[in-house]
């Protein structure tokens, strides 16, 4: 008896099914066609987030418009971009029309904000060797020049804490001139650090030595704050493309961070609806006369029927159809 249960406990831990149980992969999730037994209007806005790819400014909605189809009739939601509106579904909404992390979360973040800003000005308090000037250079700043940074390799990661006013560039000047080497950066680190900081030295793969933020990384805020799940989704496939190919180099250990946040994203999205990945022809239930109502609009639209089994999903003149599912794990392999 004891041999079998031991074989099956190393069965199990090996990742072989057994009786129906297999390990599950935490780093994939998958969108799974199913029956849905309820729907909201914040499922729409995962939706609208995950299934719509926004690559300008231009493409960014000022306005939605969302529609659920059931056997009670129809149901539907206008969102116009507002800042006064802070319940969860008003919050992705907003983010859902604007390009600043910042606009839809400081708020949400006001307390960690004013933290590191109470931190930031303790240590330049602390941090004064002879001859020396500290100077914070960028604190908050924009998606966009954030993905330019990214873009250009200047950045390795495509949503960063500086989103959130919890990050600040710092340099080390002398006698007016900037610092882009110095062994000061390691005491400034080190003092940022016992004040309960992140320094950007200690990076793997990347070190920034003049770079220090709030949180140890990206997994770490989205454990703090789960919602902040739906600015990090925009970006899994970016994590996940990058994650890919540092396994495929055997370079795993540049890319720790990036494995913790897509577990992270995976863990807060897992058994959640969703629409999924692939696109479906028009359904034939719909005539003609049904697309009408779209012509000339340019706001971001979704339309869910949750008894019909699919959601159509539509950002200025491109629109498509999509079948309802759930996430799951998958299966390790």
């Amino acid at each position: 008896m004891q041999v079998k249960i031991g074989l099956f406990l190393i069965l199990i831990f090996c990742g072989f099914t057994v009786f129906g149980v297999q390990e599950l992969d935490s780093l994939q999730l998958n969108c799974e066609k199913k029956p849905i037994k309820s729907l909201n209007f914040e499922d729409l806005q995962w939706m609208f987030r995950e299934r719509v790819r926004v690559e300008s400014q231009d493409q960014i909605p000022t306005h939605l418009a969302f529609f659920i189809q059931d056997v009670s009739g129809i149901k539907s939601q206008n969102y116009s971009f507002d800042t006064t509106l802070i319940n969860k579904e008003n919050l992705f909404a907003l983010s859902n029309m604007t390009d600043d992390p910042l606009l839809v979360w400081g708020k949400t973040l006001a307390q960690e904000i004013e933290n590191f800003k109470t931190l930031k000005d303790s240590l330049a308090k602390v941090f004064n060797p002879r001859g020396y000037r500290l100077k914070f250079l960028q604190s908050e700043r924009g998606l966009a020049r954030q993905m330019d940074l990214f873009n250009r390799g200047r950045s390795m990661t495509a949503l960063s804490l500086h989103n959130f006013n919890l990050a600040v560039d710092v340099g080390i000047y002398r006698r007016g001139r900037y610092l882009r080497r110095s062994n000061l950066y390691e005491r400034l680190g080190s003092m940022a650090k016992d004040l309960g900081a992140f320094w950007g030295g200690d990076f793997v793969g990347f070190p920034d030595v003049g770079h220090i933020q709030a949180f140890s990384n990206g997994a770490n805020l989205v454990q703090k704050f789960p919602e902040l799940t739906f600015e990090y989704v925009r970006f899994k496939e970016i994590y996940e493309d990058n994650y890919a190919s540092a396994l495929a180099r055997g370079r795993v250990d540049l890319v720790e961070d990036t494995r913790q946040l897509i577990v992270e994203l995976n863990k807060n999205r897992a058994q959640k609806v969703c629409a999924c990945k692939q696109a479906i022809p028009i359904p034939n239930e719909l005539s003609a006369e049904w697309f009408e109502q779209f012509k000339g609009m340019s706001t971001g639209y979704v339309f869910a029927n949750r008894q019909a089994g699919w959601v159509y999903i539509k950002n200025g003149n491109s629109g498509y159809f999509y079948p309802l599912g759930v996430y799951s794990f998958a299966a390790k392999n």
